[in-house]
């Protein structure tokens, strides 16, 4: 199956213009700015993961907030770009997310890949800017 991850990598690299490969450890990942996005196929070879790390988090109230606000985030119905964690040894706002390989041909990775990015960027912007997160349009009643 991993095969298959390397033909999908070369399907994506075609339309984003980038030669991209598995590397030693069965991963590709793609620094665009500001994130550096990694893929990489689960242990069953059944899924493709997409992760980030989005900006680290300063301790304190704002971090406080900002995990809140990705929690509520996390919440919503799908379909959702990307799921929020936290790394606690780095301090990392993180963003992932799982696709069925099956369902994955070059195109729609990349569609789903922009929408992991633009979710990612949008995030790292605003907390860059002071903000505890991004307005989405269908957060309902949330503030």
């Amino acid at each position: 199956m991993s095969d298959y991850f390397a033909e999908l990598l070369a399907e994506l690299g075609k339309i984003l213009k980038l030669p991209l490969t598995v590397d030693k450890s069965n991963a590709c990942s793609i620094a665009m700015e500001p994130l550096i996005i990694q893929m990489e196929l689960d242990a069953t070879q059944e899924n493709l993961f997409l992760f980030a790390k989005i900006i680290e988090l300063p301790p304190g109230k704002f971090r406080e907030n900002v995990l809140c606000e990705a929690l509520k985030n996390n919440g919503l119905p799908d379909p959702r770009a990307g799921v929020f964690g936290y790394i606690a040894p780095t301090n990392h706002l993180a963003l992932y997310q799982m696709y069925p390989i099956s369902m994955l041909n070059g195109e729609v990775l990349s569609g789903l890949l922009g929408a992991f990015f633009d979710m990612g960027s949008s995030w790292h912007t605003a907390i860059q800017h002071g903000h505890v997160g991004v307005q989405s349009v269908s957060r309902g009643s949330y503030p």
